[in-house]
């Protein structure tokens, strides 16, 4: 019963993330800029940190190939670079608070990996037609911001959950 609550919210971060914030983007106020938000990463580094790191890793696998499966059309890109971001910051962050400044230094840092992650694998294969200087201008900057703000408003709320369902 534990698994499942946070499965669900993981789930209701999915749908935000490939839902809510695509009718609200950037694009649709006029800027060219996007704005990526990886709420299902941040939501399993924070599982990792206050409750698992091995059901958080099961977690990004998971809903990595969620990802693929539902909004990209090369599958495992998100499943891979989500669970290795996960897993190599996780096993970083073991040594270090879990304070909210540390937790979204590491958000940041994660989301940074991630986006170049399947920048590259996408430049790889050719489906990433942007160059890098562009990228890090129109994409780079605002999902970053998109992230540690919704990092910040997450923090406290799923450390409490989580913290509950390791104590029960």
């Amino acid at each position: 019963m534990k698994q499942v609550k946070l499965f669900i919210v993981l789930l209701v971060f999915l749908l935000l993330q490939g839902t809510v914030f695509q009718v609200f983007s950037l694009r649709s106020f006029g800027y060219n800029l996007i704005a990526a938000p990886h709420f299902i990463l941040i939501g399993v580094l924070m599982i990792g940190f206050f409750y698992s790191r091995t059901i958080a890793l099961r977690y990004a696998l998971i809903f990595g190939f969620l990802i693929d499966l539902v909004y990209t059309d090369v599958w495992g890109v998100y499943a891979f670079c989500i669970t290795i971001t996960t897993y190599v910051l996780l096993l970083v962050g073991k040594h270090f608070n879990t304070h909210i400044v540390i937790i979204l230094l590491t958000a940041m840092i994660a989301t940074l990996l991630l986006d170049m992650e399947v920048y590259g694998i996408y430049t790889l294969i050719g489906i990433a037609k942007q160059n890098f200087t562009l990228y890090t201008h129109q994409h780079l900057a605002p999902t970053l911001i998109l992230n540690s703000v919704f990092t910040v408003i997450c923090f406290y709320p799923l450390r409490a959950l989580c913290e509950r369902l390791k104590e029960s």
